[in-house]
């Protein structure tokens, strides 16, 4: 017997508000838009971002203006950099209202948390056009507080710089840079050492730069107390080596620890103070290769508990895997070769990183390749190929599968399970067939209808409805066309009882954070209106004006014409 199907409200909700069909590389039933429709669907998109950036001052939520403003200026740069400029001091100014209020903070504000998550996502989006202006409003949006700051404001702080250093790191490696040394400032981080390696694939200057400021900071560890601190520094000591960093340079931190090893009295054979004697192994386990670096390390290598190593045997270079990602992504299939035969002992895990995630992508034919190219262990071949063949079945639609589905079906007792089942299934299969997906929503949508009315079944009917315009199907609309109405009636409901359940407004308008139901309802929607406006452009925004609530209008038209201007790449 099959578990069973039965999926929560979350779940369909899960399928509204994170789904995305992969990326497949053979040929689609449906046809894809020519140069002219895409063109022509852009300029309908900057058409009303622009009416909507001219509504903005018509909000009174300042929260609102914010969200929208920054969502408009980064859709908006690349057509009229101008004006984007002029919202991006919109909401720089809204934005300052609340973070330099210079009022003590609460952990758990929500409010002033929302607008620190607004800033984050606008230096983002500003980052993707320009790394000085992001660095400019991240700087001039820094929150003022009265007395202390929350107890994790500076962690946080250097997370967002950091984010920020390695998303510009391959284009302006100067202000990663920057980036980079502010953040050294709060302190070590991790995250450090992955803009380290980032910068290190194509810009060794800035990042032998980096390095050499990194020891610095080391210099200043007390490896006796400090044990985070020390974790850091064992990281580089032991990921970034010659030649991927200067040699000069590398000798330098290796000393740094030899030195530290000395002063703790390492060269001695025993020591009365058992801290001091771990601080030994330690250091000496760490270094007991790098002998040829600093000639000293023979004064206490007998602290080595390391087992004996062949004769020899060199360091490693473990410093890849901090932007291993990155690399896969923009890398390509001789560059990850090269990258092994430097990294000869993490070649298994390289490869095998590289071709889980391109079968997770959905792209089995690059995983394939790579397989026929890099994988000669039989064993690890066969797992790795049953792994590509599993994702191919699992995209392939056929007479076989239908009746697998069909039998599946069977074996779930309760129609709401069923309907679920058979979403879960066209959802896989809507970018491969879309006559056969079209079946199975079909019989999805008789099954919805026998629900019993409520939160369950308006879910599955607006997750059925994107289903439908994911295949061009008129009905996905007609079912919409049906919902809007309900929705504005809950939107009604939610306004009178906020408060109670929870705060659906802020400064008397309807808020975007996603907050109870039926704002998790609006905000699905929202995320996945690719699904409308790539089906039927003008009628999707038709749909959406008839959302009662000016904000919501306004956000979902916004919504609709993003989709448009992130390209046809990005719908389901």
């Amino acid at each position: 017997m099959i578990r069973s199907h039965r999926l929560s409200f979350t779940l369909i909700l899960g399928i509204i508000l994170f789904s995305a069909f992969p990326n497949y590389t053979r040929a689609q039933e449906i046809t894809p838009p020519t140069k002219e429709e895409i063109t022509a669907l852009r300029g309908k998109a900057i058409e009303l971002l622009e009416s909507i950036a001219g509504q903005l001052n018509t909000l009174q939520s300042v929260e609102n203006r914010a969200r929208m403003g920054s969502n408009i200026m980064g859709s908006l740069w690349d057509h009229d950099e101008t004006r984007a400029r002029e919202l991006l001091r919109l909401v720089q100014a809204d934005l300052n209202t609340e973070l330099q209020k210079g009022e003590r903070r609460h952990p758990n504000d929500t409010t002033f948390n929302v607008f620190l998550r607004l800033r984050q996502d606008t230096v983002e989006r500003i980052a993707k056009h320009d790394a000085e202006a992001a660095l400019a409003f991240l700087k001039a949006t820094e929150p003022v507080f009265a007395g202390n700051p929350p107890y994790d404001f500076a962690d946080n702080e250097q997370r967002l710089e950091l984010r920020l250093a390695t998303q510009v790191a391959s284009n302006n490696p100067d202000v990663a840079l920057k980036l980079a040394r502010q953040a050294l400032d709060r302190g070590l981080s991790h995250d450090v050492l992955r803009l380290l390696a980032r910068l290190n694939r194509k810009h060794k200057q800035q990042a032998q730069v980096l390095y050499k400021e990194i020891i610095e900071r080391v210099r200043d560890i007390d490896f006796n107390n400090d044990w985070n601190s020390r974790y850091f520094a064992q990281n580089i000591i032991q990921s970034f080596l010659p030649p991927d960093v200067d040699e000069m340079n590398y000798r330098e931190l290796v000393g740094v620890f030899v030195t530290k090893a000395l002063e703790n009295g390492c060269a001695n054979k025993d020591l009365e103070e058992d801290w001091k004697a771990g601080v030994c192994v330690w250091i000496a386990t760490i270094v007991g290769l790098a002998e040829k670096y600093d000639p000293r390390i023979a004064r206490f290598k007998h602290w080595n508990s390391a087992p004996a190593r062949a004769e020899g045997q060199e360091l490693q270079h473990y410093g890849v895997l901090y932007d291993f990602e990155g690399m896969v992504e923009d890398g390509t299939l001789d560059e990850l070769e090269n990258l092994t035969t430097t990294n000869p002992d993490i070649r298994r895990s390289i490869y095998t990183r590289a071709i889980y995630r391109a079968v997770s992508t959905g792209n089995v034919e690059q995983a394939q390749k790579m397989i026929d190219r890099f994988i000669t262990e039989p064993q690890l071949r066969q797992e790795l190929t049953a792994r590509v063949e599993g994702a191919k079945r699992r995209l392939t639609f056929n007479a076989d599968k239908l009746r697998d589905i069909q039998k599946k079906l069977e074996e779930i007792p309760e129609a709401q399970g069923r309907a679920h089942f058979l979403l879960g299934e066209a959802h896989q299969f809507a970018g491969s067939d879309r006559k056969a997906t079209s079946k199975l929503l079909d019989q999805a949508s008789e099954l919805i209808e026998t629900l019993k009315p409520g939160a369950e079944q308006t879910q599955s009917r607006i997750a059925l409805a994107m289903l439908y315009c994911a295949v061009k199907n008129d009905r996905g609309f007609a079912i919409m066309e049906s919902i809007v109405p309900k929705l504005n009636e809950l939107v009604d409901i939610a306004i009178r009882l906020d408060g109670y359940d929870t705060n659906y407004l802020r400064d008397g308008e309807w808020n975007m954070s996603g907050d109870g139901t039926i704002g998790a309802l609006l905000t699905g929607l929202s995320h996945r209106a690719g699904y409308f406006a790539w089906s039927d452009f003008d009628r999707a925004v038709t749909l959406a004006s008839r959302f009662e609530r000016p904000e919501i209008r306004m956000m979902a038209h916004l919504k609709l014409a993003q989709s448009i201007l992130e390209g046809p790449s990005q719908r389901p």
